[in-house]
């Protein structure tokens, strides 16, 4: 994350740190019927670094919290993830993933090489700087299969688009963002292999006078690498 504030003295100050997490979990399958599978998520171990002290404390803090944490899941047909209710509380962080995940699969068969889209809501909630408010547009492609059909690889591209009307003025606020990444999915599976994601997000925060400070201008890229192993 990259941060640009804006003085009321006419100077500016930069900033930048970098996190990085490592995260080893569990997917295990309880039950599945017509309408989708329910997914046991069990969260072994979390490893996480900072170059910003106080970032650091904050997601050692949140490291401790999810180890061990199990999580039950809903995954539809089409690819939609959803949290059960009244599988138990879950952290924020968990709850915010899974809400920005996209309905994946197509409505019905396709060929390679074509293409569909899916339009989903963001959730509001403060994130890493910003205030995930809006709007995410996805258009996803069928690149790909083996000659077996075992695995078929899908690209995506999407835009995050600010919700209408103003924000909070003490509140990061959302101005933009870009989602690319390419998954591999196991077809006799129905899970994802291998994915890669990056993720770019703008959003800007104006501040009270008494800081000092007219506004602040954030930068945020995620780049994120899953691998599905077997079970040995």
């Amino acid at each position: 994350m990259t941060g640009v504030r804006k003085m009321a003295t006419g100077g500016e100050g930069s900033a930048m740190v970098l996190t990085t997490m490592r995260m080893f979990s569990r997917a295990i399958v309880e039950g599945a019927s017509e309408e989708g599978t329910t997914v046991l998520a069990i969260t072994d171990s979390i490893l996480t670094t900072s170059t910003d002290e106080k970032t650091r404390a904050a997601t050692l803090q949140s490291g401790s919290q999810l180890r061990g944490q199990r999580v039950r899941f809903h995954v539809s047909p089409d690819g939609m993830v959803a949290m059960l209710q009244g599988a138990g509380p879950a952290p924020r962080e968990v709850a915010q993933v899974v809400s920005l995940m996209p309905t994946t699969f197509p409505k019905g068969a396709i060929n390679v090489g074509e293409s569909w889209m899916r339009d989903m809501a963001l959730p509001v909630g403060n994130g890493l700087g910003a205030q995930v408010a809006g709007r995410l547009h996805v258009t996803f492609r069928l690149d790909s299969v083996t000659r077996a059909g075992d695995l078929a690889f899908v690209s995506m591209r999407g835009e995050m688009q600010p919700a209408s009307g103003p924000g909070a003025a003490s509140e990061a606020v959302l101005e933009k963002g870009l989602v690319n990444g390419t998954m591999v999915i196991d077809q006799k599976r129905g899970w994802l292999a291998e994915s890669w994601f990056s993720i770019a997000m703008n959003s800007a925060m104006s501040l009270p006078p008494a800081t000092g400070v007219l506004s602040m201008r954030m930068q945020m890229r995620i780049t994120q690498h899953m691998h599905t192993l077997d079970k040995r």
